[in-house]
């Protein structure tokens, strides 16, 4: 079987990820053009660094011969649209977290994947982590018994405001990968969220009612509980981890050290941190993209599919509306 041709809309940080893994290690894809907004393709034509063939928008992206499939990492405003688009044109999609910008775009766009049938992937990089990966299947054969409460945490680097702006607010940028992973890992749906957050790092977060340290308490529907706490404050270097406590035991996943060495002295144990997401991520982010190749070459479905994205964003906005309106949420079904 030939290799799949890919197009990618977006050459930011997470599209030229992708781009690299596309023309290196990911197996039986190729990449064969991008689409970017006018200003980065003049910036990048004139570097002359692009990683492939730079096509002037997304429906001429979609119109190459070659395009078979395509990666969009473009601004979380615009995915539904270009999911639209590639749904009319019949090509699979692997997208970048959050699904829209708001519920209703949400909707429609979970609307539009499912009418026209295309194979859809979510970009929750962690249900591809190994940690996460063996954390969950110790905990689906039974090894800490009836899984109970759920705990994640994620402390990043907080992005510049004029990016926050625009970004859905800490539950829906920082903390979606913690209630996916709330679900993933604990096999249950998220029923009800009570958040609540603070202005701790950032001043003009509160200009646009945003927060910078956030904690949400979830009711699972089948009777477990959680917790999720993210911030925009990391100074010893990206941090995160899940835990998961059952009636026999618990499982915790967490990869701080960057290198498997420590140094011991009598000052105390001294280990170099992973800086960012990217980092700590690398291999998942590769694992992600393999695999929703390997669905498509193999006509299965890829996962985690569009119903995984569109249950994050309804679990993110009842933790927004929660956290401004200081009540329990449901989340909408």
């Amino acid at each position: 079987m030939a290799d799949i041709g890919f197009g990618i809309i977006g050459l930011g940080r997470m599209g030229w990820l992708h781009a690299e893994h596309l023309n290196g290690p990911v197996r039986g894809a190729r990449l064969v053009a991008a689409a970017v907004d006018p200003e980065h393709r003049r910036r990048l034509l004139a570097r002359g660094d692009a990683p492939c063939p730079l096509a002037p928008d997304a429906e001429a992206l979609l119109a190459e011969p070659g395009v078979e499939a395509l990666v969009i990492a473009s601004s979380s405003s615009v995915h539904e649209e270009h999911i639209r688009l590639a749904a009319a044109a019949g090509k699979p999609v692997f997208s970048e977290k959050p699904l829209a910008d708001s519920v209703a775009k949400a909707r429609a766009a979970a609307q539009v994947v499912s009418e026209s049938g295309i194979p859809f992937q979510i970009g929750f990089q962690r249900r591809f982590d190994p940690g996460y990966v063996h954390a969950q299947a110790l905990i689906a054969s039974g090894a800490i018994g009836e899984v109970e409460m759920f705990r994640g945490l994620t402390c990043d680097r907080i992005p510049p405001v004029s990016y926050l702006r625009n970004s859905g607010g800490l539950f829906w940028d920082l903390a979606i990968h913690d209630f996916d992973a709330a679900r993933f890992l604990m096999g249950d749906e998220i029923a009800a969220v009570h958040a609540v957050g603070g202005v701790k790092v950032e001043p003009a977060l509160a200009e646009f009612d945003d927060i910078d340290y956030g904690i949400a308490t979830l009711r699972f529907r089948g009777g477990g509980l959680g917790v999720v706490q993210g911030s925009w404050r990391a100074p010893a270097g990206y941090d995160i981890r899940a835990e998961v406590h059952g009636s026999r035991g618990k499982v915790i996943t967490e990869v701080d050290e960057r290198y498997p060495t420590r140094l011991y002295t009598a000052q105390g144990r001294v280990s170099a941190r992973h800086d960012e997401f990217v980092e700590r991520f690398r291999e998942a982010y590769l694992a992600e993209l393999q695999a929703f190749v390997d669905a498509l070459r193999a006509g299965a479905t890829p996962s985690p599919g569009i119903a995984d994205a569109l249950a994050a964003i309804l679990v993110s906005d009842a933790a927004t509306r929660s956290r401004r309106e200081d009540r329990w949420v449901e989340v909408d079904a």
